[in-house]
């Protein structure tokens, strides 16, 4: 057994411990008879912060929604490309700076 795996009568006995592991290992597998069950994973610290920024109207509160409207978003915006031969993006924006900083 590796030593991010727990049974399910160390969760159930043991909760505290289990969840005190899970603050400094990140993720748990949750066995029973040796078979996975389930998968423990800590709050991403990032998300931590923006819903305790949120709570303080720091960040909007709907800050979740927005996420997940940009996530779906990006995976249905079509993928643009351009013509062999032309100028990266990159290259264009290097090249404008290049003539602005003259």
């Amino acid at each position: 057994m590796t030593d991010d795996r727990v049974t399910i009568r160390e969760l159930t006995h043991e909760s505290r411990k289990v969840f005190d592991r899970l603050q400094h290992e990140r993720r748990l597998v949750i066995t029973n008879a040796g078979r996975v069950v389930g998968v423990l994973n800590a709050p991403d610290p990032d998300e931590t912060q923006l819903d305790e920024w949120a709570a303080a109207g720091q960040a909007p509160a709907d800050w979740r929604d927005r996420q997940q409207g940009l996530r779906s978003f990006l995976a249905h915006a079509p993928v643009r490309t351009s013509p062999a031969g032309d100028r990266s993006a990159s290259a264009a924006v290097l090249a404008d700076r290049e003539e602005t900083d003259r």
